[in-house]
């Protein structure tokens, strides 16, 4: 039986009121494409996603079901509660999670006219909860920085894998060119530099075809 692979993609939403939510800018375009390369390989993935802003439809296939997430809560929630079936073998966590929170969503619609002062929580870090769900899965996990150099960005990817336990850490750093490198990190001295999202998604769709027989 061929293994079953979890793989998170897209932004997640922290609500303000009923109809506004605070999100980032990105895509989910880096985890589709991976959910994607991991399926023609023969994985089973299950694709928790949240709100994305590319075309779903490239992206179809036979060996992924798709799980809706669109608010912080309730991915947090279907993470967990995947993660804790342990019939996965590995995770890739490239959603872009919502890193804060409102303290106390506005039930209803805040009338646009009045000045807003917003307190904002840090959230739960879910990928620091991945491997205490199921501590024998293999987690990849994503860190992105923004205007840093190449040492301060290897410098806090492996202080980020450690602190999540992650077998790979993929570090990546805003601005964002054409050929946006990725760097592949196992360790100081054991790393691969990628350059762009589809060369990335075949590369690790490579390594679980070598290293899950």
């Amino acid at each position: 039986m061929k293994h079953r692979i979890i793989v998170t993609a897209g932004n997640t939403w922290s609500p303000l009121d009923s109809v506004r939510v605070i999100t980032n800018i990105f895509s989910g375009e880096t985890g589709l494409g991976i959910a994607y390369q991991l399926a023609k390989k023969g994985f089973k993935v299950k694709l928790i996603l949240g709100d994305i802003r590319t075309d779903l439809k490239k992206y179809r296939h036979k060996n992924i079901s798709i799980l809706r997430a669109l608010t912080y809560k309730k991915f947090y929630h279907t993470v967990k509660t995947e993660v804790k079936k342990r019939k996965y073998s590995a995770i890739i966590h490239s959603a872009a999670v919502s890193d804060y929170q409102v303290s106390t969503p506005f039930l209803g619609k805040i009338k646009s006219s009045r000045q807003l002062n917003l307190s904002l929580n840090p959230t739960k870090k879910i990928v620091d909860r991945i491997k205490k769900w199921d501590k024998r899965i293999i987690l990849i996990k994503f860190k992105l920085e923004a205007n840093i150099n190449k040492k301060e960005l290897f410098k806090r990817a492996l202080k980020s894998k450690k602190q999540s336990g992650a077998d790979l850490v993929i570090a990546n750093a805003m601005p964002f060119k054409k050929n946006h490198g990725f760097y592949v990190i196992k360790s100081k001295k054991h790393f691969k530099k990628i350059s762009g999202k589809e060369k990335l998604a075949k590369f690790l769709a490579a390594i679980f075809s070598t290293e899950l027989k």
